[in-house]
């Protein structure tokens, strides 16, 4: 016989049934709930470790930019190139055009500095209107095929120069003395240059302006190697034996430019002239005694 829904026996079964189900349904709810409690909690854990992690991670990215950027912050660089005009020798009347390699690095207002023109140094003294330093250079050569007055003369190899700077600078006017001696072993002698300006500007301070004049005494070590001739080299060219003193070597006077398009981009440009004197006025070597020079580059600067 078929239970009907009428039959007390069936209904007692069916509130069993359901009883039972609802008590195993809620233990499953229980089970699932702690379930996903637990999945809750490893996913917040993994989560939280995965934020800290990015977190931390983003913090060393952070913190090394940050010290890259104050690193750098201390540093101005500018970059660029030009050309330049003078003669082929000191106190040659010809003259040779070439290219100007602009390199400038600056840590803290030229405290150290690496420059395509000045060379690697450091200012190791500063005052509000008064600085003085050293810079290290590679030059000072010259060679006989340069100009055919040099035949039978040799060359002057390149070698390591010291510079030792000192300047005073009151804004519109500034003085300056660089000592200059030859120390990779070659007898180039000592050069002291001395110089001064008047700074001026116009165009809101765009365009920059210095004029001034420059007087330069060499050692007889210098003299003799760059103006004077020596029994060897009078027996291999066509000049007499001429012995260089030392003393004043050259006077003469500058003119500077620059004019600045931005905060980055800027040309620069000079002309200068010098006069032989003394001994070097009076080698054999030289065919001119008026020095004239001029340059002209664009740089960038960051």
């Amino acid at each position: 016989m078929l239970r009907h829904s009428s039959d007390p026996k069936y209904s007692s079964y069916i509130l069993s049934y359901v009883s039972n189900t609802n008590h195993y349904f809620a233990l499953a709810l229980k089970a699932m709930k702690v379930t996903c409690l637990i999945a809750a909690g490893l996913f917040l854990l993994l989560l939280s470790e995965a934020v800290a992690e990015e977190t931390v991670q983003e913090e060393v990215e952070v913190g090394t930019r940050d010290l890259v950027d104050a690193a750098l912050s201390d540093w101005d660089f500018s970059l660029g190139a030009g050309v330049g005009i003078g003669p082929d020798y000191e106190g040659s009347d010809d003259y040779d055009i070439g290219i100007l390699p602009v390199l400038e690095a600056s840590w803290r207002d030229d405290t150290f500095f690496i420059s395509s023109e000045a060379g690697i140094g450091a200012t190791l003294l500063r005052s509000e209107h008064f600085s003085a330093g050293v810079a290290f250079n590679y030059g000072g050569g010259r060679e006989d095929g340069d100009n055919s007055a040099l035949r039978g003369l040799g060359d002057i190899d390149n070698g390591v120069e010291v510079t030792a700077f000192a300047g005073l600078d009151f804004d519109q006017y500034a003085f300056g003395v660089d000592l200059t001696q030859d120390i990779s072993g070659d007898a180039k002698g000592t050069l002291a240059t001395f110089n001064a300006d008047y700074r001026f500007s116009f165009l809101d301070e765009r365009l920059m302006l210095e004029v001034g004049p420059d007087v330069s005494w060499a050692s007889s070590d210098y003299m003799s190697t760059y103006f004077g001739v020596d029994g060897k080299q009078a027996s291999r060219s066509i000049y007499n034996k001429y012995d260089a003193d030392a003393g004043l070597k050259d006077v003469g006077l500058h003119l500077n430019a620059m004019y600045a398009f931005d905060e980055n981009w800027a040309v620069m440009g000079g002309v200068g002239y010098s006069r032989l004197l003394g001994d070097a006025a009076d080698s054999p070597i030289v065919d001119s005694e008026n020095q004239f020079f001029s340059a002209l580059s664009v740089s960038y600067s960051f």
